[in-house]
């Protein structure tokens, strides 16, 4: 498969969630590309320690969303994807429940990255101006569970204005407020409320500086970057049941 990929060792209980992640972070990254094949069985579970179990359930899961593809004596491959930095390892490993947000997130992470680059494009000044007060607001808020939420949201929505278009606004609006009605615990921690900040902006500073792939490329990694936590949430949660 070209050159080696470097492979870190999962180390959490909730192995067939954060394999699927750490797969599709490789893909994503461009170190397994389309065709691809995967080393095998034996060598990819020692790579990652963990049991050839838990692997087989991690590709069983990608299979069936139609990522890889197992040939027989062939070993496993990477498919060609629409887009890869859209695929959502949440919605797979959510796949099975009849729980919505992996298939929100996955729509954020096609729809949001659009709208960012948009607003680097269209932004006016006072778009700017009301996207800076909102992070001055976001850093007063950090350790305010519930109103740092609501600044989240609110950044989210004032981008989606600065792009200016009125369905993209009620798109954001729709998403955020069905994430929030039923994960709103995934943002309690005073790291992640920092890290969001961070991540806040960098997209800013993306669409204040009119580069409209910058600013599509810093709200896909903090989108990836909040999905990669929400899968280990989950898999803590369900460890502990």
């Amino acid at each position: 498969m070209g050159e080696r990929a470097t492979i870190e060792p999962v180390r959490r209980s909730r192995l067939s969630h954060e394999i699927v992640v750490r797969l599709c972070q490789l893909i994503r990254q461009g170190r397994l590309k389309p065709g691809d094949r995967l080393t095998s069985e034996r060598e990819l579970a020692e790579q990652l320690r963990v049991s050839r179990s838990s692997l087989r359930e991690a590709l069983r899961t990608m299979e069936l969303a139609g990522l890889i593809e197992s040939r027989h004596g062939g070993g496993t491959y990477v498919r060609d994807a629409l887009s890869w930095d859209a695929v959502s390892p949440l919605a797979l490993v959510l796949q099975a429940s009849d729980d919505t947000v992996g298939d929100l997130w996955e729509i954020r992470l096609i729809v949001e990255p659009e709208i960012a680059a948009r607003a680097a494009i269209r932004a006016s000044d006072s778009d700017i101006a009301a996207l800076n007060e909102l992070l001055a607001r976001q850093e007063s808020a950090i350790g305010q569970v519930d109103t740092s939420l609501a600044i989240d949201r609110a950044f989210h929505r004032e981008l989606a204005r600065a792009s200016h278009n009125p369905v993209a606004v009620r798109v954001v609006e729709m998403i955020g407020s069905l994430l929030t009605e039923g994960r709103s615990h995934f943002v309690t921690s005073r790291e992640r409320q920092q890290n969001a900040l961070r991540r806040h902006r960098d997209i800013l500073t993306a669409v204040g500086g009119r580069n409209p792939e910058a600013a599509r490329n810093a709200m896909l990694n903090h989108l990836q970057e909040v999905e990669a936590h929400i899968v280990a949430e989950l898999g803590d949660d369900r460890s502990s049941t």
